[in-house]
């Protein structure tokens, strides 16, 4: 199902791709032909004026989203027209300025190609004054170069140490064929920075260089139609050098005061800064401008100190602290640009009637560049105004987000990227699955995970496609659901299906023997981590009932006459009854007590007493004797009780009566210290009905055993006296099991006590 998911996503944005913002240089607009940008949409390009368009002006929309021919065009400024070129060595009248005067031919031409001689390394540079980001260099040769066969090697450089020397680093080389008047295209890739432009010609032997015309292109470059324009000024009077617009006016000169005045008066004031590259680029300037009269003058905004006449200030209220002068002053207090001295300073009468030269700021940046896949927010792209940029969805802004035009003319910050950013498909997870919330996976898309029933979810549900082409974090995990241990409930027990209580698996619940279910006998672990249902019930089993009717007799007369057991011969067989371990206590404690086993659970079970085997009780009678027997040779009678067996396995009941559980029921213990040892199960209702049928049997033989040990009690001494007790012939059915000893105690003849026998107490 993802899969298929998937490929829907897919073939979905391949038909309906449409294209994203091509992209723009710096200085050009673009308009479209469909403003949705769908498939065969035409972008053409336009550049600013003063700006020259490279590149190709029309792009199409594709079927897949991209643009055709790749590549953007640029809106280039060639910098080195009108600047101060120079060669190895000139060959008749091929001077260096013939490739920078901005005409063109398809052949060569001594009136407009530089030539040099032959040389080993022949080259040929401009400087540019200023440094610049130098993107294209372009060249149109003159003379074909170097012979048949003979491919040449162009070298060129760019850099702000000495051009002849061949030491700034290599823009472009190009190894191949020279032929006349066919422009090079050399590119620097990146864009290098540099005041020196050089060509260098290397070839197997000494050759000329030839150039009809040089171009230097840079997209960082002021255009003189930045800078204010104004109807009065001569043509080309305008010169921009390092973000600042100079206009040269020799046509109306004036005197200091009234030239300050007037470039004030336009929003710019005379030349008030001095370093040596400005001076040289307004020396370069002068002498391009005059160079058939040497005479003229031009006033610079700088005055003598009235405080100080050995100081000068410039019209701004600054020292200067750097001069070009040509000699000491005469003492005038105004400054000049003086021709016939090589455009060194010179001091000149304030009143002196001058050309001069007005320097202004630019009024705005132009538009700047847009990255493809961006969208630009500007209100104006005048100076202290700001642009916006953001990336369409799925590309990651590298580079600033505003950019500020600065009052140079320039933004204060690089154009931003967008970089298209793709983390790839999610990892797939063990009983789980995940979908892409955006359709995509590139730059801040978002993927969620989710588990199927049944388990639930340990780690982040949703993560992000970040930065660095990774999601943010490690796919989750799904873990099975696990539901608490199922209750306990008492005489039953539990079974599980799994090893471990997690989804799906089943509780089977049992009953103890005697007890039914009331309730499921089966629960179940949900998805949501609870049983299906509540547990079960074990309920006692409903069993039939026997009623016994017992009758009170009243009570008996008081006692009068003492029973005297029969005295046996001593060779009548004694009766043995099967050997029962005991406990012997110090006889001496007349202390009685009653141990209380303590209550356990135990479950019910089933008896069967056999037929062929039982045990022989006395009795119970009433003994009485006379008041005047009762002296300190009576003792307190023994409390036998029917005690019962903590393993009483019947043959053929297939039950055993665990040996850790005891009823609970509070068991009398003989008064003379001795401790028979007793446990106390429940009677199991069944045995009564068994004992019903031979209950008589049982009834003669305690009599006998009773008598029988009366007699052999008489031996020693008189029978005590004792209290007759009511007879209830209900605790005959509290008789042991035929593996107990009741009635019957081990003589210890070493003793100092007499032993008593077969006294019975009430049940209780």
């Amino acid at each position: 199902m993802d899969v298929l998911y998937l490929i829907v996503i897919l073939l979905q944005g391949y038909v309906s791709a449409a294209c994203n913002f091509p992209g723009a240089p710096a200085h050009c607009h673009v308009t479209f032909s469909n403003d949705s940008l769908t498939e065969g949409t035409s972008a053409w390009y336009e550049c600013d004026r003063g700006f020259e368009l490279l590149g190709p002006s029309r792009r199409v929309c594709t079927r897949d989203g991209t643009w055709i021919p790749e590549g953007i065009p640029f809106c280039v400024l060639n910098v080195a027209a009108g600047k101060a070129p120079m060669q190895i060595s000139t060959e008749d009248s091929g001077v260096p300025q013939r490739a920078l005067d901005g005409s063109t031919s398809a052949t060569f031409s001594a009136e407009t190609c530089s030539l040099t001689k032959q040389e080993r390394v022949p080259w040929w540079y401009v400087n540019l004054l200023e440094p610049y980001m130098v993107q294209l260099v372009r060249l149109d040769f003159g003379k074909p170069c170097c012979g048949t066969n003979k491919p040449a090697v162009i070298v060129v450089r760019v850099g702000n140490n000495r051009p002849d020397l061949g030491t700034n680093p290599v823009c472009n080389r190009f190894t191949g064929f020279i032929e006349e008047g066919q422009p090079l295209f050399l590119p620097c890739n990146p864009p290098m920075p540099g005041a020196f432009v050089s060509v260098h010609l290397e070839g197997s032997s000494p050759s000329q260089l030839s150039i009809c015309e040089a171009f230097v292109y840079t997209d960082q470059a002021l255009p003189i139609e930045r800078c204010p324009q104004f109807r009065d000024q001569p043509p080309g009077s305008t010169a921009t050098y390092n973000g600042k617009c100079y206009i040269f006016y020799d046509r109306q000169p004036a005197t200091f005061r009234d030239a300050l005045g007037f470039c004030r008066s336009r929003g710019g004031t005379l030349v008030d800064e001095s370093n040596p590259a400005l001076q040289g680029f307004i020396s370069w300037e002068l002498w391009r401008r005059h160079r058939s009269d040497s005479s003229s003058q031009y006033w610079m905004g700088a005055v003598r100190d009235p405080q100080d006449p050995n100081n000068w200030k410039w019209v701004n209220g600054n020292d200067v602290t750097v001069s070009f002068w040509n000699a000491p002053g005469g003492g005038e207090g105004c400054a000049r640009f003086d021709g016939s001295k090589g455009w060194l300073w010179a001091d000149s009468d304030c009143q002196a009637r001058l050309n001069y030269i007005c320097q202004h700021q630019p009024k705005t940046c132009g538009r700047p560049e847009q990255p493809p896949n961006s969208t630009m927010t500007a209100d104006s792209y005048e100076v202290g105004s700001s642009v916006e940029y953001s990336c369409d969805e799925g590309h990651l802004l590298v580079g600033a987000t505003v950019r500020t035009c600065l009052d140079t003319g320039f933004y204060d910050e690089f154009p931003p990227v967008c970089k298209r950013i793709e983390c790839g498909y999610p990892a797939e997870i063990h009983h789980g699955s995940y979908a892409l919330m955006n359709g995509s996976v590139s730059y801040l898309s978002h993927v969620q995970y989710s588990c199927e029933a049944g388990y639930e979810m340990a780690g982040r549900s949703r993560l992000v496609c970040d930065i660095d082409e990774r999601w943010n974090g490690p796919p989750p995990r799904c873990d099975v659901v696990q539901c608490e241990d199922p209750p306990q409930i008492s005489n039953g027990q539990v079974s599980m299906s799994h090893n471990a209580s997690v989804f799906g698996s089943v509780a089977e619940y049992e009953c103890s023997e005697g007890f039914v279910l009331q309730g499921p006998r089966r629960i179940a672990c949900l998805a949501s981590g609870l049983w299906d249902k509540s547990p079960p019930l074990c309920q006692p089993e409903e069993r039939p009932t026997t009623t016994t009717t017992t009758t009170t007799a009243p009570p008996p007369p008081p006692p009068s006459t003492i029973f005297t057991p029969p005295r046996l011969p001593p060779t009548t067989p004694r009766l043995v009854l099967p050997s029962r371990r005991t406990t012997i206590r110090p006889l001496s404690s007349p202390t009685p007590f009653i141990t209380q086993e303590p209550r356990r659970p135990k479950p019910k079970s089933t008896t069967e007493r056999p037929t062929t085997k039982g045990y022989e009780r006395f009795p119970e009678k009433k003994v009485t004797v006379p008041d005047s027997q009762d002296s300190a040779t009576s003792h307190v009678p023994h409390i036998i009780v029917a005690s019962h067996p903590r393993e009483n396995q019947i043959i053929g009941s297939g039950n055993n009566i665990r040996a850790e559980q005891s009823p609970g029921v509070n068991v009398p213990q003989p008064v003379d210290g001795e401790r028979r040892e007793s446990t106390g199960p429940r009677l199991n209702i069944g045995a009564v009905v068994a004992l019903g049928a031979f209950g008589g049997l049982v009834f003669l033989i305690a009599i006998i055993t009773t008598i029988v040990i009366l007699v052999r009690s008489g031996r020693k001494r008189p029978p005590p006296a004792v209290r007759e007790l009511p007879s209830r012939w209900y605790t005959l059915l509290a008789l042991p099991f035929p593996d107990q000893h009741v009635g019957r105690r081990e003589f210890v003849r070493t003793h100092r006590h007499a032993h008593r026998a077969g006294h019975f107490s009430n049940p209780l």
